[in-house]
């Protein structure tokens, strides 16, 4: 299996975002190049180029450290606003979460993975690990297993390939059980003891463009619970398919 070429400088910019966006607080040049192992002349070098470029700040509140600056959050505001489903989508979930009692999340596909980018939350659901943000591989994910049943074998093959995956009968198995019900169904493949539902939205071309989904404590998911959940959740996806449409 070959590996995917890479850029060290590249990569290691990345480190850097990734660790400054997941700090409680600004970092120095110093924890920043102990926590990710990054040699302290490159890591100045690459601080360098990313203050440059807006993608991170000078934080004012700490002595020479480093935050995420103006330009991470343009860009992902310019994202976001483009998300128009977005808008149609808090109303439906609304009804729907009042209906389950769950916390309602509106997945998007992205490339080879799947973005969580609307979540709405009911005051009496348990607090799993789901976020705004949150990207998922779409075979383990629900909303993403929801959006691969409706697309084609040629596609899934493509997929498959480029995460270095081989098909097996346990994911054929779970495509096709979406297709034939309308949702997709997943037991702890992200969050051990929690089951999610997903069902999938589509377009006037039947394409698959966004999953609502929800999640619940795979203790309390029977036969008839599961099928309890999923006929709103199939309805709310229906009626976000209609306003988009």
């Amino acid at each position: 299996m070959s590996e995917r070429p890479t850029t060290p400088a590249v990569d290691s910019a990345i480190a850097i975002l990734q660790l400054l966006v997941n700090a409680s607080y600004p970092l120095t040049q110093a924890e920043i190049s102990s926590q990710t192992g990054i040699p302290a002349a490159s890591c100045y070098r690459i601080l360098g180029s990313l203050l440059q470029a807006q993608l991170i700040v000078m934080d004012p509140g700490r002595k020479k450290a480093y935050g995420i600056g103006s330009k991470i959050f343009q860009m992902a505001s310019t994202i976001y606003g483009r998300q128009s489903i977005i808008p149609y989508f808090h109303p439906i979930a609304e009804i729907l979460k009042n209906e389950v009692h769950k916390t309602v999340l509106l997945s998007i596909p992205v490339g080879n993975t799947v973005v969580v980018v609307a979540r709405l939350e009911a005051t009496l659901s348990n607090h799993f690990h789901s976020y705004i943000g949150q990207t998922l591989p779409l075979h383990r994910a629900a909303a993403g297993k929801a959006i691969l049943s409706l697309r084609s074998k040629e596609y899934l093959q493509h997929y498959l390939a480029g995460e270095h995956l081989a098909a097996t009968p346990e994911l054929d198995s779970q495509l096709e059980r979406a297709r034939r019900l309308g949702y997709a169904l997943t037991h702890g493949e992200i969050e051990k003891g929690v089951s999610c539902l997903a069902a999938p939205v589509v377009n006037l071309s039947h394409e698959p463009i966004a999953a609502i989904s929800i999640c619940v404590g795979s203790e309390e998911l029977s036969e008839q619970a599961s099928r309890s959940y999923s006929s709103p959740l199939i309805q709310a996806a229906r009626q976000l398919a209609a306003r988009i449409g």
